[in-house]
């Protein structure tokens, strides 16, 4: 089976936060149950401002730093100031505990 790549969009200035998940991604400090590879797209360039655009402000969504699996955004946290820890939702969007189903239309 083929692991996916989660993308992780950042910039290279200006972003503490940024810098300081890059640094322990690019250093191998980094858990995931859902892949063990991560894309680092650089938002101030060109291309991964274009990127970003397409697979993220598109859709609605945007800021950085985040990180995505097959389109859905996924949850960044460090833990202990020492692993980057990201969780990704599993297909589909995750059921509210308070989700009720609509009652059967009524035949008029």
């Amino acid at each position: 089976m083929t692991r996916k790549r989660i993308t992780y969009y950042t910039v290279s200035e200006g972003c503490t936060p940024c810098e300081e998940i890059g640094k322990l991604i690019e250093a191998g400090k980094f858990s995931s149950p859902d892949t063990d590879e991560i894309d680092l797209v650089d938002i101030s360039t060109d291309e991964g401002f274009e990127r970003f655009v397409k697979e993220v402000l598109s859709k609605n969504d945007g800021g950085v730093p985040s990180a995505y699996l097959d389109g859905q955004k996924c949850r960044i946290e460090i833990v202990d100031n020492e692993i980057v820890e990201i969780s990704c939702p599993k297909s589909g969007p995750p059921a509210s505990p308070d989700e009720k189903s609509s009652p059967p239309e009524a035949d008029a």
